[in-house]
């Protein structure tokens, strides 16, 4: 009985903190998780998304980073691996698709695009950035610490890959429907990680964003950092390693 009292009364407590704080009885410090599947049929990485293998990946939505709130504009990821690639997919909807960047290594976050962040260890503070925007613009960055890039013309990966499709103009004019996108990051760049390539159950931490100008700007995030900052590992989530099929 004794400890059945101690047990409410801790739960009483927490409660009270909860509310004294403004902080969600369901602690914001869990991170999603997400199992990875292994692919053995190559992925064409064309932005189409229509790669059989897709659909064994389950689909995780994006929402919006500064408190986890649903998005107005739905985002749906993908992730799956190989031997050689960490692959993702992207599905963005969007009414008014917006870009003028093409080239590689612009500053592709100050437009719209959908970004990658990789860890392969948490106890390396080192992590990798990966954006791609509706106009198929790269920029690849390997950063040592948090917001501490190696500069970016000096780093980029020779085998990475990614290729985007959009239905609609990429004007910001209104009337366009969706615009996909496929990255193929190969394992050898995440440097840290303890096995190259991953083996089954091994973990690495990741985050996936969107950022969308038009017709407002919103950020949002697969594990939201409850900033307006997207440079936040701790609050990274976890990608688990499947066994092959």
């Amino acid at each position: 009985m004794c400890e059945l009292r101690s047990l409410r009364l801790a739960l009483l407590f927490a409660a009270a903190a909860s509310l004294l704080f403004g902080l969600p009885a369901a602690s914001q410090s869990r991170k999603p998780v997400y199992q990875v599947p292994k692919t053995t049929t190559a992925i064409q990485i064309d932005g189409n998304l229509d790669d059989v293998s897709w659909s064994t990946a389950p689909a995780v939505t994006l929402v919006q980073n500064r408190d986890g709130s649903p998005a107005p504009y739905p985002t749906e990821a993908r992730l799956l691996y190989d031997d050689q690639y960490l692959y993702f997919a992207f599905r963005c909807k969007d009414e008014n698709i917006w870009a003028t960047m093409k080239q590689r290594d612009e500053h592709l976050w100050m437009e719209e695009v959908v970004e990658v962040f990789v860890q392969g260890d948490p106890a390396h503070s080192s992590y990798i950035e990966l954006e791609v925007n509706p106009l198929n613009a790269m920029i690849d960055i390997f950063l040592l610490d948090i917001r501490k890039p190696i500069p970016y013309a000096t780093w980029n990966s020779a085998r990475l890959r990614w290729n985007v499709q959009v239905k609609g103009t990429v004007d910001g004019r209104p009337g366009d429907q969706e615009w996909t996108c496929e990255m193929a990051l190969p394992h050898e760049e995440v440097v840290t990680a303890l096995h190259l390539p991953p083996r089954a159950g091994d973990r690495w931490r990741v985050n996936l964003y969107r950022i969308d100008q038009k017709p407002k700007k919103i950020l949002l995030a697969w594990s939201p950092t409850l900033k307006d900052d997207f440079h936040v590992p701790s609050m990274f989530g976890e990608i688990v390693f499947g066994a092959g099929r």
